[in-house]
């Protein structure tokens, strides 16, 4: 069931789950026409019969990814797809909400990093809530493509840490 925080990942077991029932189910998602791997040049003999045969498994693995993209959607998200006939017009809403435009990505990859560079423990705060929105900030990066080695959120961690202990003594 598609959770919004956790769209990349419901995509990737998507994509993994539609493709292992059939790939030419998952190619009808993401490109929204049936692609087979060997269809005869139309004009050979026999081929009119392949290319009807063609069609017709296009429009059942539409139906059968359509009813998979809906079945794994919590009825808001439902309500607002429910319109679109073809699985691949469901997909492309779903990443359009959910991952925004290039521009929103962007954005958001901006904002992240100016957080991280900007994080530090607000007076008060325990060291444990500290540690846990230094966990939620790095989700964060991790979901907008911003990677950092370990070493580098351990030091964002202690950077606040040092100069406190510089400002007290």
């Amino acid at each position: 069931m598609l959770i919004a925080e956790y769209y990349e990942q419901w995509a990737d077991r998507m994509e993994d789950y539609l493709n292992g029932i059939d790939e030419d189910q998952w190619r009808c998602v993401t490109s929204g026409n049936y692609r087979p791997g060997r269809l005869e040049q139309i004009g050979t003999v026999g081929s009119t019969g392949d290319v009807a045969v063609q069609a017709d498994k296009q429009k059942a693995n539409d139906k059968k990814c359509l009813r998979e993209l809906r079945g794994a959607l919590p009825p808001v998200v439902y309500n607002f797809v429910r319109v679109y006939k073809k699985a691949k017009e469901i997909w492309d809403t779903l990443k359009e909400k959910y991952q925004g435009s290039e521009k929103t990505k962007k954005s958001l990859v901006k904002k992240c990093l100016l957080e991280l560079g900007e994080f530090k423990q607000k007076e008060g705060e325990t060291i444990e809530l500290y540690y846990d929105r230094l966990n939620e900030l790095i989700f964060k990066c991790n979901r907008y493509g911003v990677t950092r080695s370990a070493l580098e959120f351990n030091l964002t961690f202690l950077r606040d840490f040092e100069r406190d202990g510089e400002t007290s003594t």
